[in-house]
Formats: C-alpha cells, sequence, structure tokens
C-alpha cells in the first residue's frame, strides 16, 4: 500500500495526539496514586502516634503490618517494643501522654502493581500531663523512613521500615525498657548545692534559640523542619548529633562559644574537626579546654535521685545550654543540648540523627545508658 505524503503527515499527527492523550492519563493515574498513597500511609502513621497515647489499645496500629514475610514480621515486633517502651515510661515517670498528631512526607516513591516502595519524614507531636497539674508538656520527634508497602484486599500492609526511633531508641540495647523512678522526686532540703563559679562566654539563650530553629524534622522545630544548611549534614558518616550540638554552641546565631585549634568547623571545605563532630571526643574537649566540667555520670536512677552533693538530683542542676551524653560509662555515642524544663522542672533536649525538640532528657533510653552530664562554667 503506498502512502502519500499528505496520508503520512495525518498518521504522525494522529500518532503524537494519541501519545500526548496516553501520557496525560499515565500521569493523572500516577498522581492519584501518589495522592492516595500518601492518604493511606497517614492514615497507618497517626494509627501508630494515637497508640502513644497512655492507655490506648495498640491493635488497630498492630493491624497494618504482613507477617509473611521477615522484614515484615521484625518492623511488627519493633512497633510493638516501642509502644511497650512509651507505656512504661509514662507509667514509671508518672506522667499521662494525651495528644498525640503525627504529619508526613513522602519525598520519594515508586508503585508496581501492588506493591510500593517509599520515603517517608515524620513529625510527630506528643504532649504529656502530670497527675497533679493539668499543664499539657508537648514536645516534638522527626523520624525517616525507608518503607516497603504490599495492597491486599484494598490495604496497605507494610513489607518493611526501617528507622532510627526516638521513642525506643535500639542503638544501645536492642529492646529499651525506662528505668525506674518517677520525673518529679523531692528534694532534700538539709543540703546546699554545688554551683559552678567558672567564668563562660556561652550566650545560653542564643544556643536555645538556635536548637529550637534547627531541630529539623522534630514538632516545634523552625526553618520548615529542614537542617542549617551552611553546614554538612552527618547522618550518612556516623551521626548529626554532635555536629549539631557544636553548631548550638559556636554558631553566631547560637551560643557563640569561641573556636579552637581543636573544635572547629571550617564552612569553606564543610567539614567540622574530631571534637566538633565525634560525641567522645567532643566530651574529652569540653573539658579539658577549660569551659566545662563532666558534673557527672551514671544511671537514670544515679543522676535523677536527690543526695548529699545534689539535693535536686545532679540532673536538675544542668542550665539551658548544657549538654548530655548518652552511653557507656567510658564514653558517650550520642548527644543532646538542654534547652530548658518541663511544668514540673524535668529537663527537655533537643538533639539531631532522631530529631527531638523539648524532649524529655531520658526519652527512648534503656535502663543500662550511662548518662554524662556536660555543663559550662557560669
Amino acid at each position: 500500500m503506498k502512502f502519500t505524503k499528505k496520508t503520512m503527515l495525518m498518521i504522525f499527527a494522529i500518532t503524537v495526539l494519541l501519545m500526548g492523550v496516553l501520557s496525560y492519563r499515565a500521569s493523572s493515574s500516577a498522581d492519584i496514586s501518589k495522592r492516595d498513597l500518601q492518604e493511606r500511609v497517614q492514615v497507618i502513621f497517626q494509627s501508630r502516634a494515637s497508640a502513644s497515647v497512655t492507655g490506648s489499645d495498640p491493635e488497630k496500629a498492630l493491624s497494618y503490618y504482613d507477617t509473611t514475610t521477615m522484614l515484615g514480621r521484625w518492623a511488627l515486633e519493633h512497633e510493638k517494643s516501642k509502644l511497650k517502651y512509651i507505656q512504661l515510661w509514662s507509667q514509671k515517670r508518672g506522667v499521662n501522654i494525651i495528644e498525640a498528631n503525627s504529619t508526613i512526607k513522602i519525598p520519594w516513591s515508586q508503585v508496581v502493581g501492588d506493591n510500593a516502595e517509599l520515603t517517608v519524614d515524620q513529625t510527630l507531636q506528643l504532649g504529656y500531663v502530670y497527675q497533679d497539674d493539668p499543664t499539657v508538656n508537648r514536645f516534638g520527634i522527626g523520624t525517616r523512613h525507608w518503607m516497603k508497602l504490599t495492597l491486599k484486599n484494598g490495604k496497605w500492609f507494610i513489607l518493611q521500615d526501617f528507622y532510627t526511633d526516638g521513642l525506643g531508641d535500639n542503638s544501645l540495647a536492642l529492646d529499651p525498657i525506662p528505668s525506674d523512678g518517677p520525673a518529679v522526686v523531692k528534694k532534700n532540703e538539709h543540703t546546699n548545692s554545688a554551683a559552678s563559679s567558672a567564668p563562660s562566654l556561652l550566650n545560653r539563650e542564643g544556643t536555645v534559640k538556635y536548637a529550637d530553629e534547627f531541630a529539623g524534622l522534630a514538632w516545634g522545630a523552625g526553618n520548615d523542619n529542614q537542617y542549617n544548611i551552611r553546614y554538612r549534614d552527618y547522618n550518612d558518616q556516623g551521626g548529626d548529633c554532635t555536629n549539631f550540638v557544636s553548631q548550638c554552641l559556636g554558631d553566631q546565631e547560637g551560643g557563640r562559644l569561641p573556636m579552637d585549634d581543636n573544635w572547629f568547623y571550617n564552612l569553606n571545605e564543610g567539614a567540622g574537626s574530631q571534637a566538633w563532630v565525634r560525641a567522645e571526643t567532643f566530651g574529652d574537649w569540653l573539658v579539658y579546654s577549660g569551659w566545662g566540667q563532666r558534673l557527672a555520670r551514671g544511671t537514670f536512677q544515679e543522676l535523677n535521685t536527690p543526695g548529699e552533693k545534689y539535693p535536686r538530683g545532679a540532673v536538675r542542676e544542668l542550665q539551658k545550654g548544657d549538654v548530655i551524653g548518652y552511653g557507656k560509662i567510658g564514653y558517650s555515642a550520642h548527644m543532646a543540648i538542654v534547652v530548658g524544663y518541663d511544668s514540673k522542672g524535668y529537663p527537655l533536649v533537643n538533639s539531631h540523627n532522631v530529631d527531638r525538640y523539648h524532649c524529655p532528657w531520658d526519652m527512648g533510653y534503656d535502663k543500662s545508658t550511662i548518662y554524662h552530664l556536660y555543663k559550662f562554667g557560669g
């Protein structure tokens, strides 16, 4: 069959038109799928958040897991452990969690048939009250998830959920259990606290302001829940916690603590010194530089309980801008910055890695954790 030039042009035009229509339909279908996925995943995350409320039934939250796969079973057990930890923590600290709200963003997703792979940024807000105080103490957690889901009978089930959790952090213990002891303790009235009189150039209020602005994904944080782009993000190199603490202390918008030959960040090279980015090195630098001291170290009970030297408990001697290290007896594996106190004077912290905003200082940690309390002079 012989085609004229006119016929060929008509076929080409029709082909282009059909391709455009098909492309439009495919694009519209993909957009609808992404919107649907966003809504379904939001329901999953909110159900998990709601299960954090004191005395709540976790059944709905735990119904979203595909237990026919190993990673699905692992994700389910992790969620059970986390929810158990939260309920135990609130019981032991003498508080009730009464608020739990989750929002998510999905930076990347891929849906193939009945399976989806996606990354999820969660911003979680929790609120608790003491049994004799109606004041709601709100704090935020931010987490980054790599998930795989499968669609069965119109419902998405979790095949995989990898993330580091601030509500039962398993980096220091596989199945964390909160230490015994209430958040509110009776002060020892017969002794006086030993306060440091050493000079300090640290701008404590500036430190807290910076920590709140750049607390990342955590609810309550500023800067559109983004880190400060002037500094490298070390999350893919072992963790960003100490880098964040150092920023809070040393940035000109923060604590304005002078850098030195051992503790510094080179903005031109985009890199910090070992003392700037490594938890154990930071602690040594802080002590030997003369800027501060390791006030105390020990378990939760040892630091929370009033004694002769610290009548309110050593941890309550910390001020805004002071630092808490988390780890073992000889070193810290994680760092957080003290930003304030709740309605009963319980210390609150901000941190990176797991992004935290005004979070109770021991939330997420096992009873075996050794805490290192670093206090600046003045």
